[in-house]
C-alpha cells in the first residue's frame, strides 16, 4: 500500500504538465516585447494571404439620410455591416490572383484580379476588362501597412502558440499606440465613411501580432477599433490579414478581354450621378481603396499586393 501512495505526487505531477502544455500556459513567449522587436515582414517573392475588413456604419451617419431616392437606399444598404474579403496567390512581379468581395447590406460585388509582368485584369459582372499596363503594386509583405511592430502594440503580452496555415506562431496582443503610424493611417477613414475610430486616440483598439516562432515573420495581424467583442456588432473597423509563403502561380490573359474604359463606363455610371458609381460615391469607396492616390485613405493597394490567394486563370 505504500508504494501507490508514494506514485501519487508523480501521477498529479505528469497530469498538471499535460493540462499546462495543453492550454499553452508552459509554453509563452517569455519576452512578448522582444518577440516584436525581432519580428520580420514577409520576405518578397510567392505568397499567400487574405484579407478581412469589416465594420458598421454609426446609427447617426445615415438616419438623417432622405427616405427616398438614392439617400434612401444608400441608408437602407449601410444599416448592416459592410465588409471587403479578398485573397490572393503569387507574386505581382511574375504572375498574381486575387479575388474580393464587397458586401454592403444586401448586395454582394465579387471581383477577380490576374496580373501579368506587363497587363493587369480585372473581373466584374461576369466580365473580363484589360488594363493595359501592371497594377504597380509593392508586392511586400501583406502585413508590411501596420509598420514597426515593436511601435505599435502598448503593453504587449504573450496569450497563446497557434497556428496560421502550418506555421507554429507566439500571439502577442495589446492595444495600438496613439502615436503609432498606422493610426494616422487608420484614422484617415474617419473622413471618408462614417466609421467611430476614437478608440484609436483613446489608445483602446485592441491588435493581435502573429510571429513564426521559427522564422520571426509576422504571418497575421488582427485590430479591432471596437473593443472586445465583434466590431461589426458596433461602429468600429475589423481588420485580419495574413500571410504566408506559397508556390508560384501561372496566369494567362482571359479570353475577349475588354477595354477597362467599358466598365468605368457601364458598371460605374457616367457623370458620377448613375449607376454603381453614383450609388458607392457616397461613401467615397474610391479614396478607402485607392488610399495611396487619396486623401487620407488606407493604403490598401499595399495590403492587396502582399495579400495573396488559391485561384488562377
Amino acid at each position: 500500500m505504500q508504494r501507490p501512495l508514494r506514485l501519487l505526487p508523480v501521477i498529479a505531477l505528469i497530469v498538471l504538465g499535460a493540462f499546462l502544455a495543453a492550454c499553452g500556459g508552459s509554453d509563452l513567449a517569455s519576452d512578448p516585447g522582444q518577440v516584436l522587436a525581432d519580428a520580420k515582414q514577409q520576405p518578397a517573392g510567392p505568397a499567400k494571404s487574405s484579407l478581412q475588413i469589416q465594420f458598421t456604419p454609426q446609427a447617426a451617419a445615415v438616419s438623417g439620410a432622405d427616405s427616398s431616392g438614392a439617400d434612401g437606399l444608400m441608408s437602407a444598404l449601410t444599416g448592416g455591416p459592410i465588409s471587403i474579403t479578398a485573397t490572393t496567390q503569387g507574386d505581382v512581379a511574375t504572375a498574381l490572383a486575387a479575388d474580393a468581395k464587397l458586401t454592403i447590406g444586401p448586395i454582394d460585388v465579387p471581383v477577380s484580379i490576374r496580373t501579368t509582368e506587363d497587363n493587369a485584369y480585372l473581373q466584374a459582372g461576369g466580365a473580363w476588362y484589360e488594363t493595359g499596363s501592371p497594377l504597380g503594386i509593392d508586392v511586400g509583405s501583406l502585413t508590411g501597412a501596420v509598420g514597426d511592430v515593436s511601435k505599435l502594440v502598448r503593453d504587449p503580452k504573450a496569450v497563446a502558440v497557434e497556428d496560421v496555415d502550418g506555421i507554429q506562431c507566439d500571439r502577442i496582443t495589446g492595444t495600438i499606440d496613439p502615436g503609432a503610424a498606422l493610426t494616422e493611417q487608420l484614422s484617415g477613414l474617419a473622413s471618408n465613411l462614417p466609421i467611430d475610430l476614437s478608440a484609436l486616440a483613446k489608445g483602446d483598439a485592441e491588435v493581435s501580432i502573429w510571429v513564426g516562432r521559427s522564422d520571426h515573420v509576422i504571418h497575421r495581424v488582427q485590430i479591432n477599433t471596437a473593443g472586445s467583442g465583434d466590431a461589426a456588432a458596433t461602429s468600429g473597423l475589423l481588420l485580419d490579414v495574413t500571410t504566408v509563403p506559397s508556390d508560384a502561380v501561372v496566369v494567362q490573359a482571359p479570353a475577349d478581354a475588354k477595354p477597362i474604359s467599358d466598365l468605368l463606363s457601364g458598371v460605374l455610371g457616367q457623370g458620377g450621378g448613375d449607376g454603381l458609381g453614383g450609388l458607392l460615391g457616397n461613401l467615397d469607396l474610391g479614396q478607402l481603396l485607392g488610399g495611396a492616390g487619396g486623401a487620407g485613405g488606407l493604403d490598401l493597394g499595399k495590403i492587396l499586393g502582399g495579400a495573396t490567394t488559391g485561384s488562377s486563370t
